[in-house]
């Protein structure tokens, strides 16, 4: 496929929330990728037909000038880009139409900055992906050569002390592993990068590290992947070259006999024959070709272990080769047998046996030319049991006085493994550089010097390198079965060192596409299942969920079911369904108490209760926040020292109006700030734990200290914040109004009222911010005296909820009754009647406004217009608190006798003169 890249960005302007588009070509996948929205609400469908596959995105809606761009996008992979603007709720469909029938499609969301990313790719080309040579194959351009050994009969052998070492009865090692061709094409097979073969698109510069995302790294889970060993190529050979059986016809019934017992070797008829061979040694127990049918009754046994892997056939086929050596010791088999015992026993992992075998040969023929490869299969068998040192010293040896340069450079290149092995990652790096130094030509055909090189580097944190490390292994060995590992660290790497989200879920994509189903392969697959989880509905996550245990099934890395859950666990997390996440760790944890990391999980199911938490205290849920506190108070937070958990319990204390509770806990964190401060603990606990910081916990002491009416507390502990610029704007905010409050119980009321203005500038333009400064403002020009500047900060408040809407309700309605209370005060009857009115109509509903009811009706009872204060009084009726109506009752009852009363007097007939005194 042609190297194709989609980048579609998505931007709000300020007027509408229209998304940009723009597009170009790099890479092997069809990439899209869209910005600008803090949430997304998108949909996405795939239809494979018999040529062709569809892609249908639903994304918000498009700008005119990004829909032009992506209809004039043209490729060889893509037949069409159609953009329909009649989408749902307003949104877009962008439909691709693509030439072949087989591309997949992998979609994922990135936090920082949000992101939504559909990659497109070849589905096929997993096949690819999938290694086709073995680490033994590409890992040395060479193979162990054994020339078949042909045996006559008795008759035919040399006597014994007339044999002379020849290629038809020696092992013959041909370009061992270290040994390279100069004149040798690369090798090096897979799928490659034209573009970038240098694979340069992993490379991260030096100002783009992130120490954060370093520290923050400490508490993620890497799993670990396999050391890569250089699988000895000797059994291998020696087993596929196996020795050729003559026996010369004679006209006898031995002969004819044994020649049967040949046949029916060659024809691979083990069973018959081993029936057929005891009749046979039992009629001609002394016979001429008793050496020949030794053997072969040695090597029938031994396949039919290769067949089905029987260990009564390995013991077997062993004691009858041990039985044919001690009977014919100068045989021109005996060496071969000798390697192909040893080296068969190892395959067989009994590495106490193979030390034995191979020891007793070098101690028996310490001249033999199979020698050196004798003392490396001693070495193997050291390293296997674990005794470090023997097998060093084996290798040094070897090294020393080995009798080919490729068996000495073999001998380096494994020496490093031993170091590898004992964990001793620091002494491994410098072994295997001393190899590459002395033997360059080495590098090329010993894999396992990279990549335990950057696998060390890894180990010892020192993270730029062993990118760089595993990046020179990818380059060197592109289908090695271990690239997929490789590749899925450097992804890891790129997220440690604090790479764009993009490149890393690159990264991993590249990896699954490049090695599809391989094994090695498998972990990054988990981690984009996890990552994705976030943005999906429901039912996709029960099926993800599903698809990673499944996967996990298939690896026999260990730790990978820990790891499995630990990625659900983290992707419910993300969802920020904590409950399912920590459900799930702790069952793991039951379950697994002995075989686990009990440590890891221990923090990451802390972690989760913490996170919850601290939403449900950033959400004003105290009571749930206090509730799940004590629900894992004696569990699992029991001996947990995280500072932000205890920080999240003295926000839910002093938000359920316990501020001596949450004094408390505050001064304690703080002497914890103190204790670490300028160290290395406090850098590693502020990325991991969220920390709050020394200002920010001043500031709440000062909130709970004005709670409490400790007015000199609270002003010391405001002194005590030094950068008030590091604080969050609500915070700023916060403090502000406190500093005001402050001032104003000392009678300060101008200074006061100073910070409030200076802070209304500061964050003009934002109405969510600077409404309650202007409501406090206005409550101190009340006290000031300033009553027509308190109105208009009161109006200012209303003008931002209209305007925006963003106001807090309880601001905005505090400031109506106030507003109107100013304009009845001053006799401004309308603007009173109106600001009460909008006061009734928007929260009537939901605030106890009884009072303000009664007053509004009053003034319509003042200005005479009876009727429309019954009206607006009659809504009193029925109300919990009827003192409100009562009053407004006998308004209307004296209204009403009032009338009466002038309509009596007016009926009363006027006196004559004469009845007037």
């Amino acid at each position: 496929m042609k190297t194709l890249f989609f980048l579609l960005i998505l931007g709000l302007s300020a007027a509408e929330a229209r998304v940009e588009a723009q597009v170009s070509v790099l890479g092997d996948t069809l990439h899209l990728e869209f910005s600008g929205l803090s949430q997304w609400n998108y949909d996405l469908k795939k239809n494979n037909t018999k040529t062709t596959t569809e892609v249908e995105i639903r994304v918000p809606a498009l700008s005119a000038q990004a829909t032009e761009d992506l209809k004039a996008f043209r490729s060889s992979d893509v037949k069409k880009i159609e953009v329909d603007s009649k989408g749902p709720d307003g949104s877009y469909v962008v439909k691709l139409s693509l030439n072949s029938a087989s591309f997949d499609v992998f979609d994922y969301l990135t936090d920082q900055p949000s992101r939504l990313v559909i990659d497109i790719f070849q589905a096929t080309e997993k096949s690819k992906a999938k290694p086709k040579a073995s680490a033994a194959n590409e890992s040395k351009e060479t193979d162990l050569e054994v020339q078949p050994t042909k045996v006559v009969a008795k008759a035919s052998l040399p006597k014994s002390g007339q044999r002379k070492p020849a290629t038809t009865d020696i092992l013959k090692i041909n370009n061992m592993p270290g040994k390279s061709d100069v004149s040798a094409p690369d090798k090096r097979s897979g799928v490659f990068d034209g573009a970038d073969p240098g694979f340069d698109r992993f490379s991260i510069q030096d100002f783009e590290i992130k120490e954060e995302s370093i520290l923050a790294s400490h508490e993620n889970v890497y799993i670990q992947f396999p050391m890569l060993r250089i699988p000895s190529p000797d059994f291998g050979q020696i087993n596929a070259n196996r020795p050729f059986y003559e026996i010369s016809p004679k006209d006898s019934d031995e002969n004819k006999q044994a020649r049967l017992l040949l046949t029916l070797f060659n024809n691979k008829r083990y069973n018959v024959f081993l029936k057929t061979v005891e009749w046979f040694t039992q009629k001609y127990p002394k016979s001429e070709y008793d050496e020949i049918v030794r053997f072969m009754w040695a090597d029938t046994l031994f396949n039919l272990w290769l067949e089905k892997r029987d260990v009564n056939d390995f013991d077997l086929a062993m004691l009858r080769y041990r039985k044919a050596l001690e009977s014919y010791p100068n045989s021109p088999l005996t060496e071969r047998t000798q390697m192909l015992m040893g080296y068969a026993t190892l395959d067989r992992g009994d590495y106490l046996g193979t030390l034995r075998l191979f020891q007793a040969q070098l101690k028996t023929r310490p001249q033999s030319p199979f020698r050196d490869r004798a003392r490396f299969g001693v070495a193997d068998s050291f390293l296997k049991l674990s005794r470090f040192d023997e097998a060093l010293q084996q290798y040094q040896e070897i090294e020393k006085d080995a009798s080919s340069e490729s068996a000495k450079r073999e001998a380096a290149y494994l020496a490093g493994d031993v170091h590898f092995e004992k964990k001793d990652f620091a002494q491994a790096i410098t072994d295997y550089q001393a190899a590459e130094k002395k033997y360059p030509d080495g590098k090329t055909t010993f894999p396992n010097a990279t990549y335990n090189q950057a696998a060390s580097l890894f180990e010892l944190k020192d993270f730029r390198k062993s990118l760089e490390s595993y990046k020179e292994f990818l380059k060197k060995f592109p289908s090695h079965e271990y690239a997929g590992y490789a590749m899925t660290r450097v992804a890891e790497l790129l997220d440690i060192l604090g790479a764009d989200k993009t490149r890393v879920m690159g990264a991993y994509l590249e990896t699954y596409f490049r090695y599809g189903d391989s094994p090695s392969a498998i972990v990054a697959r988990l981690r984009m299942l996890s990552s994705r989880m976030k943005g999906m509905k429901p039912k996709e996550v029960e099926k993800a969920v599903k698809d990673i245990g499944e996967l996990a099934k298939q690896s026999n890395l260990p730790g990978i079911e820990q790891f499995a859950t630990l990625m659900i666990s983290e992707g419910f997390s993300k969802r920020g369904e904590y409950d399912q996440a920590i459900e799930r760790l702790v069952k793991f944890y039951q379950e697994h108490p002995t075989d686990s990391d009990t440590k890891m999980l221990s923090q990451k199911i802390v972690k989760n209760i913490n996170d919850k938490i601290a939403d449900l205290t950033e959400s004003k849920k105290f009571i749930d926040a206090l509730r799940t506190h004590n629900q894992y108070a004696d569990s699992w937070l029991k001996s947990s020292q995280r500072i932000d958990t205890k920080f999240n319990i003295a926000r839910s204390f002093e938000q359920a109006g316990v501020p001596k509770q949450a004094e408390t806990i505050y001064k304690d964190n703080l002497n914890k700030l103190y204790a670490i401060r300028g160290t290395a603990s406090e850098k590693e606990k502020a990325v991991i734990e969220k920390l709050p910081t020394e200002d920010r916990l001043n500031l709440r002491l000062a909130a709970v200290s004005a709670q409490m009416g400790k007015w000199n507390q609270a002003y010391d502990d405001l002194k005590n914040i030094k950068k008030p610029e590091s604080l969050t704007e609500l915070e700023q905010i916060e403090r502000v109004q406190l500093a005001a409050n402050l001032l104003e119980r000392r009678g300060d009321l101008e200074s006061g009222a100073r910070y409030l203005v200076e802070l209304i500038k500061t964050w003009k333009g934002l109405p969510e911010l600077v409404a309650e400064p202007y409501a406090d403002l206005a409550d101190l020009e009340l006290k000031q005296g300033k009553t027509q500047d308190a109105i208009k900060s009161f109006e200012k408040v209303d003008e931002l909820m209209v305007d925006s809407g963003k106001v807090s309700t309880e601001t905005h309605a505090k400031s109506l009754e106030k507003l109107g209370n100013l304009y009845l005060e001053k006799n401004q009857k309308d603007q009173a009647i109106s600001t009460y009115q909008k006061l009734l109509d928007k929260y009537e509903g939901s605030r106890p406004l009884e009072s303000m009811r009664y007053k509004l009706g009053q003034i319509y009872f003042q200005n005479g217009d009876i009727q429309k204060a019954s009206d607006v009084w009659k809504k009193l009726e029925g109300k919990k608190q009827d003192l409100w109506s009562r009053l407004a009752q006998e308004q209307l009852k004296n209204a009403n006798w009032r009338d009466d009363y002038k309509k009596y007097i007016q009926r009363i007939p006027a006196m004559s003169e004469r009845e007037k005194p």
